[in-house]
C-alpha cells in the first residue's frame, strides 16, 4: 500500500476494505474467488474495495461481516424488537445489547475498542424479558446477563462471551477463543479442502452430536466454550503431537495450556449415537469435577513442535525453496564456525611445521 490511494481520493470519507496479498502465497490465491464474492456482495454498500498486497486467510461471510461492522459506529440502536429477533436468529453471530434508558459508560468505551470484534448495539425498549442492563445474545433462547457484582470486569466478561455456543476454530480465531479463560471443548473433524464438506458420516455424525452437548450446556454451564476444527496443523501443534484418531475431541484449559484428549481417556467412545453422547458427556463431567483418573498433557513447548512442523510443510510445498531458505544460511554459519573454531588449531600446526623445518635446517648444516 503507497501515497497512490491518497492521491486518487484525496479527500474521500469513504471505507476501504484492503486485500493484502502476494502472488505466490497459496492461501492468497485460494482468497481470489472469495474475494471477488465479497465485492460482489458489498457493491451497494458506501466501501470501496481494492486489492493490495495481503496475507492471511479469510472466508466471505467473515469478510462480510467484517466490513458492515466497522463501516457504521461501534453501537447501533434497535429500531424495533423484531429487529433483534432477524440479528439472532441464526445463532452464528454473538450481540452485545445495552437494554434500558441509561447508557452504560463502560459498554460505551468497550464498544469503539471491540468493534472490529463484537457487535454492539443499544435499545431504549425492553423487549421479550429482558432487564435493564447489558446482555450476550447468542441466539433467541441463549444468553447471558452482565453483573457487575459477581462478573466484575467487563471487558473480560466480553471476552468470556464473544463466541457462538458452538464455533468454527481456527488459526486466526484462537488466540480470541483462548482469552475467554474457558475449556475449550474443540471437535477435531476432516473435511474436503476443496468444498469444506465433512469427509464421512463419522465425522458429521461426530460433529452433529457435540453441537447438540453444546446447545444443552449453553444456558446452565459456563465451563466450556465448544466448537469444531478441521485445522489439524494448528489442533496437532497445540497437542505437540499427531491427533489420532478422527474425528476425537480436545478440551484444552485456556489458562494453563494443558489438555485432554478423548480417545487417549476412552479406548471406545461407541458406534451408536446414544453411546457416544453419554461416554462424551460422561468426559466432560470427568473433567469439571477433576478427575485423578483422567490423562492431563501440556502443551507448554509447543514452540518446538510448531517450528518442525512448519519446515516440514514448507519442504513439502516447495523443496528447493526450503532448501535454498535454510540450506545457504546454515552453509554461511557452518563456514563461520569452523574458521573461528579452526583457527587456532591451524596456526599451531602452521608453528609445528615452522618448528620442523628450523629443527631440519640445523641438522643439515650440523651435517
Amino acid at each position: 500500500m503507497n501515497d497512490r490511494l491518497v492521491e486518487v481520493y484525496p479527500n474521500d470519507k469513504r471505507s476501504f476494505l484492503i486485500k493484502f496479498y502476494a502472488p505466490w502465497c497459496h492461501h492468497c490465491q485460494d482468497l481470489e474467488p472469495v474475494w471477488a464474492q465479497v465485492a460482489q456482495q458489498l457493491h451497494n454498500l458506501d466501501a470501496n474495495i481494492v486489492q493490495i498486497e495481503f496475507k492471511g486467510e479469510r472466508t466471505r461471510d467473515d469478510i462480510i461481516d467484517f466490513a458492515l461492522r466497522v463501516h457504521g459506529p461501534p453501537i447501533r440502536y434497535l429500531s424495533s424488537c423484531d429487529q433483534l429477533n432477524d440479528l439472532v436468529q441464526d445463532g452464528r453471530r454473538v450481540i452485545f445489547i445495552n437494554f434500558g434508558p441509561e447508557a452504560d459508560g463502560n459498554f460505551t468505551r468497550l464498544a469503539a475498542k471491540f468493534q472490529p470484534h463484537d457487535w454492539f448495539f443499544r435499545s431504549l425498549m425492553l423487549c421479550q424479558d429482558f432487564q435493564p442492563g447489558i446482555y450476550a445474545l447468542k441466539s433467541k433462547n441463549v444468553y447471558a446477563k452482565f453483573d457487575y457484582q459477581t462478573n466484575g470486569d467487563l471487558a473480560a466478561w466480553i471476552r468470556r462471551h464473544r463466541f457462538p455456543h458452538f464455533t468454527r476454530f481456527t488459526s486466526t480465531n484462537l488466540h480470541m477463543a483462548l482469552s475467554s479463560h474457558k475449556l475449550l471443548a474443540i471437535s477435531i473433524v476432516e473435511e474436503h479442502r476443496s468444498n469444506g464438506k465433512l469427509i464421512g458420516q463419522k465425522n458429521v455424525a461426530f460433529k452433529n452430536i457435540m453441537e447438540s452437548i453444546a446447545n444443552e450446556y449453553s444456558n446452565k454451564e459456563d465451563h466450556f466454550l465448544f466448537g469444531y476444527s478441521s485445522d489439524l496443523i494448528t489442533m496437532n501443534s497445540l497437542a505437540i503431537r499427531t491427533i489420532h484418531p478422527i474425528p476425537n475431541l480436545l478440551i484444552l484449559n485456556s489458562t494453563t495450556l494443558k489438555y485432554y484428549l478423548l480417545s487417549d481417556n476412552f479406548e471406545e467412545i461407541g458406534d451408536t449415537y446414544q453411546t457416544i453422547r453419554a461416554n462424551i458427556l460422561k468426559f466432560l463431567d470427568q473433567i469439571i469435577n477433576e478427575s485423578e483418573t483422567l490423562i492431563l498433557y501440556s502443551s507448554n513447548y509447543s514452540f518446538i513442535f510448531d517450528t518442525l512442523t512448519t519446515i516440514l510443510t514448507m519442504y513439502q510445498g516447495n523443496p528447493v525453496l526450503t532448501l535454498l531458505l535454510l540450506g545457504l544460511p546454515s552453509s554461511f554459519l557452518a563456514i563461520i564456525v569452523y574458521m573461528t573454531c579452526c583457527s587456532d588449531f591451524l596456526d599451531a600446526r602452521d608453528d609445528d611445521l615452522t618448528d620442523q623445518d628450523e629443527q631440519d635446517d640445523q641438522h643439515e648444516k650440523r651435517d
